[in-house]
């Protein structure tokens, strides 16, 4: 028994490499480290939209993605483990989940809603919702219908209650497979938003099987309380969160609150709302 516990042991051991991207997106700083070239392909290919390379001494918190002898991985943040013995794409999705959970929870200029976007008509669909809530397949839908790719994680709104984009790739599942892939927007013949709107609509809404799209009009104020929980900093920074979702919703916006059926039966009613809107 003891011979084989060490032997475990010494299979988990990282791989210590030279591999390294420190980044800045949305005004926060990290660094990740890899153990092997493959591992930091992966790694860019995942990092948040708008990055740009950053100085090292300056990143915090710092993960690294480490190859094991086994040939497996460890994922680790500023040394202590998070992760061990996981295939290589499993581990990059967790790193990619930490990233965005530090991004979306520390930028001091911006309030990171967890929300399906998409623009029409000069105006942004605000689709706020947990995960599994059915946000990426409403998105996507949308998009197929000629709206305007945001994001299918997260609005990102500024001081002024604008929306700015987050249009990194659709988390589909396509072929069977269980877990999504980042799918491009050109592949569902869409194109990303690349400037500021201002909301136009909020659909507080999820699937149910058995669903049906029967909208209540909700005031400003309970549009804004609704929306609140879905806000990143909502702990953290509540009143930067509030200012924001209360500047968001103060353009006019139109907040409806149901659950839905199918996507594609609700999509045309949205994009029909939209456009209405002054």
């Amino acid at each position: 028994m003891g011979a084989c516990h060490d032997h475990r042991v010494e299979a988990h051991e990282p791989i210590v490499g030279p591999h390294q991207i420190a980044f800045e997106a949305f005004g926060v700083r990290l660094m990740v480290s890899t153990s092997d070239p493959e591992a930091l392909d992966m790694v860019l290919a995942t990092l948040p939209p708008g990055w740009r390379e950053c100085p090292a001494e300056d990143a915090r918190p710092q993960f690294a993605l480490l190859r094991e002898l086994a040939g497996t991985y460890t994922l680790t943040r500023d040394g202590s483990a998070l992760h061990q013995g996981l295939e290589l794409d499993l581990c990059a999705g967790l790193l990619d989940g930490q990233l965005r959970g530090e991004v979306s929870t520390r930028a001091q200029d911006w309030v990171f809603v967890h929300a399906g976007v998409v623009a029409h008509e000069g105006r942004i669909a605000l689709l706020p919702g947990k995960s599994f809530a059915g946000k990426t397949t409403l998105t996507a839908a949308l998009v197929r219908l000629g709206a305007t790719y945001y994001s299918d994680e997260f609005g990102v709104l500024d001081g002024k209650g604008l929306v700015h984009p987050y249009a990194k790739g659709l988390s589909l599942r396509d072929n069977g497979r269980m877990q999504p892939s980042d799918t491009p927007v050109e592949r569902l013949g869409g194109t990303a938003g690349t400037e500021p709107l201002p909301v136009g609509l909020v659909a507080l809404t999820h699937y149910r099987r058995d669903g049906s799209w029967q909208p209540k009009r909700l005031s400003p104020g309970e549009g804004a309380l609704a929306l609140l929980p879905h806000t990143m900093p909502v702990r953290t920074r509540p009143a930067a969160s509030m200012r924001a979702v209360t500047s968001a919703l103060g353009r006019g916006a139109l907040v409806l609150q149901s659950p839905r059926g199918e996507a594609e039966e609700l999509a045309p009613l949205l994009l029909d709302e939209l456009a209405r809107r002054p």
